[in-house]
């Protein structure tokens, strides 16, 4: 029988609660962890049981799943999920005293989370697309998607979805409309899915209570050095199929990006514009 040659196993973290809490070096009854083999997506799950009177006062719910049948990205785009273990998808509600008018640059600021989570797991070289792509070497590590909820008085609820691959097959990677990576290709090392989560909860725990305070323009420099675009000529793609071509220059507080053009220099809000490397 011939021998099956270069056949590697990569060993599965299961997420654990219990673990995770106890990587939390403060009071860990601040989070209300739910842990789901399978489910459609952990936005979809919080969005449609949660009551906005029961979160008052309540832990900060969480939802995780070693499976997301149904994972979606920004403009409804499939988050393909993989199988056991090949990522790490959670939801996190948050809610804000403020409305849902002052939170814009809220999704740059989950950027500056994951960067400095994941460049504490794998070195240096995980960069920022904005508004918040996660790149290494030019290609997608991790996602986010937030949706918002909330009155014109406030207060306001956020659901802030992230994903982060951890081990994607090719058979994964090569229905994917875009160059992506992950965390085994770009270390070579097996990382515990359990501290790199509690790890992000910490950081979440912390920023979003700095952004509450003092809004995006706190992290604005921060995330300057992490974008991978800064100075570069690119392309902004609109929902309604233009485009603009620019240098990018900065961001600005309210996490607009500005680019100077033909015209002089513009600022563009986030919402479902896309950014592209523009060819040569």
């Amino acid at each position: 029988m011939e021998k099956i040659k270069n056949f590697n196993v990569v060993k599965v973290n299961l997420l654990n609660k219990n673990k995770i809490l106890q990587l939390i070096p403060y009071d860990s009854n601040k989070f209300n962890i739910k842990i789901f083999n399978i489910i459609d997506s952990t936005n979809n799950y919080i969005l449609n049981k949660f009551d906005k009177s029961e979160y008052y006062n309540k832990p900060i719910v969480v939802a995780s799943a070693e499976i997301q049948l149904k994972g979606r990205g920004r403009e409804n785009r499939k988050w393909f999920g993989g199988t056991l273990g090949n990522t790490l998808a959670f939801s996190i509600l948050w809610r804000f005293e403020n409305d849902v008018s002052v939170l814009s640059g809220l999704s740059l600021v989950i950027g500056v989370v994951l960067v400095r989570v994941l460049r504490s797991f794998s070195g240096n070289n995980i960069y920022l697309k904005w508004p918040n792509d996660i790149l290494f070497d030019s290609s997608k590590l991790a996602g986010i998607l937030i949706e918002l909820r909330g009155k014109i008085d406030g207060p306001a609820f956020a659901v802030i979805g992230i994903g982060i691959n951890f081990h994607l097959p090719l058979s994964i990677k090569s229905h994917i409309e875009q160059k992506v990576t992950d965390l085994f290709q770009c270390t070579g090392k097996v990382h515990d899915r359990n501290e790199i989560f509690s790890a992000l909860l910490i950081q979440l725990y912390t920023v979003l209570s700095d952004f509450e305070k003092y809004g995006f323009s706190y992290f604005k420099e921060e995330w300057m050095s992490y974008h991978a675009y800064q100075g570069k000529n690119v392309t902004l793609l609109f929902p309604n199929k233009q485009s603009v071509d620019g240098i990018v220059d900065d961001v600005n507080d309210d996490g607009s990006i500005c680019l100077i053009t033909p015209d002089g220099r513009q600022s563009y809000n986030t919402g479902n514009i896309s950014m592209r490397l523009k060819d040569n």
